[in-house]
């Protein structure tokens, strides 16, 4: 078939979305759909968040002062710090590793949507079994992109920074404000333009090369193989598409991120009346702040923003779906492999069926 351009896509894009999300509505499916948003992040509305502070009220009766010595700030003189120094590292190490699985996962889930908006069913467990070898590849391939951006800024960026710190044009700036401001722009540009590089490098991987590891089971870099030539010889073409994806995601973004404004609002109603019946409660109990009040409070919250959260996933469904099914109908129209399920050739009329018996003949006009 003819290669679809990048505003021929977003029709049937949004036929399948519709499709798929309300004929019929399926709220199993938005579920399983909204899991994958929240493991992914891939939040497409926006959201506000505000300051939630816990007044000073006066439990107890002020019959006795509160005590918050155990929320005093440490002292942190490098004598101190080093004593808990191992300690210190095992956290952050234990950080970034939390950090590495959660990004592990999301890598296997962004196989799981292509997956599940290809064929019109999500299965988490299924998905999770079969696309963990794929999601591995793609998390490393994340990773070394990640750190290739890293270390260009810092090469490119932290390298002029040093060498004009060691010629001491931060001693004197005055001296020097000519060349400290067009050296600033020139590198914020140069910054901009490496991270704008690499978002345009994942954006490449995740609409065009999971698919090809999908259907194909290979990895990423034998994906990069197969789909580099398409990118060679389509240039227009694809950075049509970057350039209308931009579009759409401004589009989108606004349009739910409203939606998810005013769900926000509402959901404050039931929760902000919960909060105050707990306040009294409290009042009522005539509780302390203390450890344990402070920890129940924490836990409290934290149920709070997962439902936040949920709610925030829910609404994110719909464009999620589609920016999936763009990719699909985009890149289904170049690559036959997928093509072939998504553009479906029609059924075959029926064979073997007995032909017809003609009618009589009309009888001779008198």
């Amino acid at each position: 078939m003819k290669p679809l351009s990048a505003i021929e896509a977003v029709t049937p894009a949004i036929e399948r979305t519709k499709q798929q999300l309300f004929k019929p509505f399926r709220f199993w499916y938005w579920a399983r759909l909204a899991f994958i948003v929240f493991v992914t992040w891939d939040f497409s509305g926006g959201g506000g968040g505000g300051n939630l502070n816990i007044p000073s009220i006066p439990l107890g009766e002020g019959k006795k002062k509160q005590d918050f010595s155990f929320l005093a700030a440490p002292d942190l003189s490098w004598g101190r710090i080093s004593e808990y120094l191992p300690w210190i590292i095992l956290g952050v190490g234990i950080l970034l590793g939390l950090i590495l699985v959660i990004m592990f996962i999301g890598c296997v889930f962004r196989f799981v949507l292509f997956d599940s908006v290809l064929r019109n069913q999500c299965q988490i467990r299924a998905g999770w079994k079969r696309f963990q070898e794929q999601g591995f590849s793609y998390f490393l391939w994340s990773v070394c992109l990640g750190f290739s951006v890293l270390l260009a800024n810092l090469v490119l960026i932290g390298g002029p920074v040093l060498g004009a710190w060691q010629m001491g044009i931060f001693d004197q700036p005055r001296d020097h404000l000519l060349l400290l401001i067009l050296g600033g722009m020139a590198l914020l540009f140069l910054m901009i333009s490496l991270l704008v590089t690499g978002a345009i490098i994942g954006v490449l991987a995740k609409d065009f090369a999971i698919p090809v590891m999908a259907l194909e089971n290979v990895g990423v870099l034998v994906a990069w193989r197969r789909i580099k030539p398409m990118l060679a010889g389509e240039k227009l073409s694809f950075a049509g598409y970057i350039g209308m994806k931009i579009v759409l995601a401004l589009g989108t973004g606004i349009l739910f991120g409203l939606i998810t404004l005013v769900a926000m609002l509402l959901l404050m109603i039931p929760l902000g009346i919960l909060g105050v019946g707990v306040y009294l409660l409290g009042i009522a109990l005539h509780l302390e702040w203390n450890l344990l009040t402070i920890t129940i409070t924490v836990l409290l919250g934290a149920v709070a923003v997962h439902i936040i959260l949920a709610v925030m996933a829910f609404i994110s469904v719909p464009p999620l779906v589609f920016f999936q099914s763009y990719v699909l109908h985009f890149l289904g129209s170049r690559y036959p492999r997928l093509g072939e399920i998504v553009f479906p050739p029609p059924p075959p009329p029926p064979t073997g069926s007995s032909p017809v018996p003609p009618g009589p003949e009309p009888a001779p006009a008198v």
